[in-house]
């Protein structure tokens, strides 16, 4: 009886293994794909805080406990109904959702109001991670192209690329706003590789989550590494 693994299992293993970015040999590729949240910073310290000074701002009625749990029924329902385009991930729907649910005057605009405060919040509590930061520059003293491709709105991503400091190191970038479509779908993948102007055998795509951005990349032919950030 043969016991040994199968080597589609065992390469499948090595590549939920997450490296450093410092692993990877840059000189072996003509471009990066590479995954905005969590990839270059962490998100979720930055969402809690964002979420809290919404809740500071305009509680709708409701304890700290319900507003963070409507938030998050408002923004499965928004996914749900909207998926896959780059809107589904709508904070300001999102909120309006949460408004016109606790019957506040006005919903869309006390909605607007608490999505402003969200990202100008999230935004001003973003920081790089150091890795991540380091491998920009490795790649920007080689001349080496990267392509942010990331699942949100496109002035959303653009804003947090800004507030990283970071927007002069990366060449271009794919939304799932502007594609139609979110990870893992190829088009994804295909829509960076026609940016960077590299074909699928000289690119790697690197990113936090193995099933949308190891496997998605795979999918089209582009090599690829998860990356998991470690807490500050």
């Amino acid at each position: 009886m043969n016991n040994s693994v199968p080597q589609s299992e065992k390469i499948e293993h090595i590549l939920k293994q997450p490296v450093e970015y410092a692993d990877i040999d840059i000189d072996r590729y003509q471009g990066v794909l590479l995954d905005l949240d969590d990839t270059l910073y962490l998100y979720e310290p930055c969402h809690q805080i964002a979420l809290a000074h919404c809740f500071a701002e305009n509680s709708l009625g409701l304890s700290e406990q319900d507003f963070n749990h409507s938030y998050r029924e408002a923004r499965n329902l928004v996914t749900a109904r909207l998926y896959p385009q780059g809107v589904c991930r709508s904070r300001l729907l999102a909120f309006q959702l949460m408004c016109e649910d606790a019957k506040v005057p006005r919903p869309f605009s006390a909605a607007l109001d608490l999505d402003e405060v969200y990202w100008t919040t999230f935004l001003a509590n973003m920081k790089i991670d150091p890795s991540a930061d380091a491998f920009l520059t490795r790649c920007a003293a080689k001349n080496l192209p990267v392509c942010v491709v990331t699942d949100m709105t496109a002035h959303i991503q653009i804003k947090k690329l800004h507030a990283l400091g970071i927007d002069g190191a990366i060449s271009s970038l794919v939304t799932s706003e502007e594609v139609g479509a979110e990870k893992p779908d190829p088009r994804m993948f295909f829509k960076g590789l026609e940016k960077l102007g590299t074909s699928n055998k000289h690119t790697i795509m690197l990113g936090d989550s193995f099933s949308k951005d190891v496997q998605g990349a795979l999918a089209a032919g582009i090599q690829a590494r998860l990356i998991k950030l470690q807490d500050q």
